[in-house]
C-alpha cells in the first residue's frame, strides 16, 4: 500500500515537473508553443510545416495572434518576428547585431571553429567584413565598375552561345543538351556568374573548357544549401546526432559539401601564399595576405590566419555560386506564369535597348519595368526566409517584450514580404506595384529588404543586382521561354527548403525570338 502511495506522489510530481518545463518561459518572453526534452519546440514547427519551417513558425504567430513569438529549438530559446516593424528593429539595432554559435555553422571548418562573415560576430567580424569589403570594391564588388561589366558582358556572351549551340565540353553536358535551346536550370547561370566573382577576387577566369571543378563547386554549394534550413537543423540542435545517425541527420552530405568547399578555396590561398611576392600585389588575395604577414609579425595571429581567410572567400563567394543562379531560376518560373509581364519587359529592351547589343547598366535607369520586375522576384520568393539568425547581446526589450541575453532573433523576411498590410496583393507577382503613375521604378514604393539591412546587410547586394538585371536583360532580348514535349508549368509548391529556398533541378526550354 505504501509503495503504491509513493509511486504515485512520484508519478504526480514526475507529470509535474513535465508539465513546468514544457510551458516555463522566462519573464515577459512572447508566447509561444510548449516545449520537450532534447527537441524544444522543434518538432512543433516540423508539424505546423515539416517542408519550410519559417511557415510552420508563422503559423505560431496566427495560433498565439502575435507578431512576435518565442519558442525553443532545443536548449535555445528563439524568439521570431512577423511584422514589418519588428523585423526592422532587429535588423537594425546593435544589440541584435550577435550570431548564435550553431553546430550547422561551426562545422563548415576542419576544427568546427566558427569562422567566415555570415556566422561570427564581434571585434574579429567587424574587423574581417570592413577589409574584405574595403580592398573587394576596389575591384568592383559593391559598386559600378566598367571594367568589371565588361567581364560580366563577356560572360554572358559565353552564356547565350552555350544555350544557342549546346555544349562544347564533356562537363556541359550536364548543363545543356546538344542543339542548343534546353538547360538545366539553376546551375547554368552559376559558372558565369562565379566567374564574375573569380575576377573581381584574383583578375582570372576560368575558361569554359576548364569549368568541370567549378561546376562540382556549384553542386556542392547546393547540396550545403538544400541540406540544411533555416534553424540550424536537427544537427544543432543535438550535435551528438551525427555519430549515431550520420546520413539520416544529413551529416554526411553536409560534411561532403563542406570539404569540397573548403579544399577549393584551400587551393587557392595556398598558391597565392606560396607564390606571393610582397613586390608584386596581383589582387585582392595579395592584400589579404600582406595584411596577414603584418598582423603576424607583430605577434597578432587570432584575426587575420588561414582558416578565416579561406572561410571568409567562401562566404563572399557562396551567393556568387548558388544564389544569383537560384534567385534567377526564380525569376524565370514566375515569368513563364506570367507570359505578359514577359512580353512587357521584351517590349520594353526592344524599345530602350534594339537587338544589336547587349543591355547595359546604363540601360537600367530606362528600363523600368524590367527593374520592376526583378525587384518583384527577389520580393516574392524569399531566398533566405528567416534571415541568417540573429542573437541578442544583451538583455533587452522588443515589441513589448523581454528579450534575454543570448536569445536567438528571427527577423522573418518572408512574413514581411508576404504581409497583407504592406503589400495588398503578395501573393500576386505584380511588378507595377514599384512603379509610380508615369510607370517609372519608384524606389519609395520598394520597400523590400531581399538582402536584409543594418549592419548585417547582405555585402554583395550591389554585385547580386548587377548580375541579375544583365543577366535577365539578355536572356529575355535573346529568347522566349516556352514548354517542351513533356514539359507543364513551373509547380511552385515544389521549391525546396534548406538552408535558402531553391527550385528543384530541371530542363528549361527556349526558341530564339524573330
Amino acid at each position: 500500500m505504501l509503495t503504491g502511495i509513493l509511486f504515485c506522489i512520484c508519478a504526480v510530481i514526475c507529470v509535474y515537473l513535465s508539465y513546468r518545463y514544457a510551458v516555463s518561459r522566462p519573464e515577459g518572453f512572447p508566447p509561444g508553443p510548449p516545449r520537450l526534452p532534447l527537441f524544444g519546440s522543434y518538432l512543433f514547427m516540423m508539424l505546423a510545416n515539416k517542408k519550410y519551417l519559417h511557415k510552420g513558425v508563422l503559423k505560431f504567430s496566427k495560433w498565439y495572434k502575435s507578431d512576435i513569438v518565442g519558442f525553443h529549438v532545443g536548449p535555445f530559446p528563439v524568439v521570431a518576428v512577423h511584422s514589418a516593424e519588428g523585423v526592422k528593429e532587429i535588423l537594425n539595432r546593435r544589440e541584435f547585431d550577435g550570431r548564435p554559435p550553431i553546430f550547422l555553422a561551426q562545422m563548415r571548418a576542419p576544427e568546427d571553429e566558427l569562422l567566415g562573415i555570415f556566422f561570427r560576430e564581434g571585434p574579429v567580424w567587424k574587423e574581417q567584413r570592413r577589409f574584405i569589403l574595403r580592398y573587394l570594391r576596389d575591384f568592383g564588388f559593391g559598386r559600378r565598375f566598367l571594367e568589371l561589366e565588361s567581364v560580366i558582358q563577356e560572360e554572358v556572351t559565353d552564356l547565350l552561345d552555350l544555350i544557342r549551340n549546346g555544349p562544347r565540353y564533356q562537363h556541359e553536358h550536364e548543363l545543356s543538351k546538344p542543339g542548343g535551346y534546353r538547360v538545366c536550370v539553376p546551375n547554368i547561370f552559376s559558372p558565369f556568374t562565379y566567374n564574375c566573382f573569380l575576377h573581381v577576387m584574383m583578375h582570372e577566369r576560368q575558361p569554359r573548357s576548364e569549368q568541370a571543378e567549378v561546376l562540382h563547386l556549384i553542386k556542392m554549394g547546393m547540396q550545403f544549401q538544400r541540406n540544411g534550413d533555416d534553424y540550424g537543423k536537427m544537427l544543432s540542435i543535438m550535435p551528438w546526432i551525427r555519430y549515431v545517425f550520420p546520413k539520416w541527420s544529413a551529416y554526411d552530405v553536409l560534411t561532403e559539401a563542406n570539404k569540397a568547399l573548403f579544399e577549393h578555396f584551400e587551393k587557392i590561398v595556398d598558391h597565392h601564399i606560396a607564390t606571393y611576392d610582397e613586390c608584386s600585389e596581383r589582387n585582392f588575395l595579395d592584400l589579404y595576405i600582406k595584411q596577414m604577414r603584418m598582423e603576424h609579425d607583430q605577434g597578432q595571429t587570432d584575426v587575420y590566419y588561414r582558416t578565416q581567410f579561406i572561410l571568409g572567400l567562401v562566404d563572399f563567394a557562396f551567393p556568387a555560386f548558388t544564389a544569383i543562379g537560384v534567385q534567377m531560376t526564380f525569376l524565370i518560373q514566375h515569368l513563364i506564369l506570367n507570359p505578359e509581364a514577359m512580353k512587357r519587359i521584351q517590349s520594353e529592351i526592344d524599345e530602350v535597348v534594339g537587338r544589336c547589343r547587349l543591355p547595359t547598366l546604363e540601360d537600367r535607369k530606362y528600363l523600368h519595368y524590367t527593374d520592376a520586375a526583378i525587384r518583384e522576384g527577389l520580393r516574392i520568393e524569399t531566398l533566405v526566409p528567416s534571415d541568417v539568425p540573429h542573437r541578442a547581446l544583451e538583455d533587452t526589450e522588443l515589441l513589448g517584450y523581454k528579450i534575454p541575453k543570448h536569445t536567438i532573433v528571427i527577423p522573418s523576411l518572408y512574413a514581411y514580404h508576404a504581409d497583407e498590410r504592406i503589400w495588398g496583393d503578395p501573393q500576386n507577382f505584380r511588378p507595377e506595384r514599384f512603379l509610380d503613375e508615369n510607370g517609372k521604378l519608384s524606389l519609395k514604393k520598394d520597400v523590400s529588404l531581399p538582402f536584409g539591412a543594418g549592419k548585417r546587410l547582405c555585402a554583395g547586394e550591389t554585385f547580386a543586382r548587377n548580375m541579375l538585371f544583365l543577366l535577365t536583360t539578355a536572356i529575355c532580348q535573346n529568347f522566349n521561354f516556352t514548354l517542351g514535349p513533356a514539359d507543364s508549368l513551373p509547380d511552385l509548391s515544389k521549391n525546396l527548403g534548406g538552408l535558402i529556398i531553391t527550385p528543384p533541378d530541371f530542363w528549361l526550354q527556349l526558341e530564339e525570338r524573330d
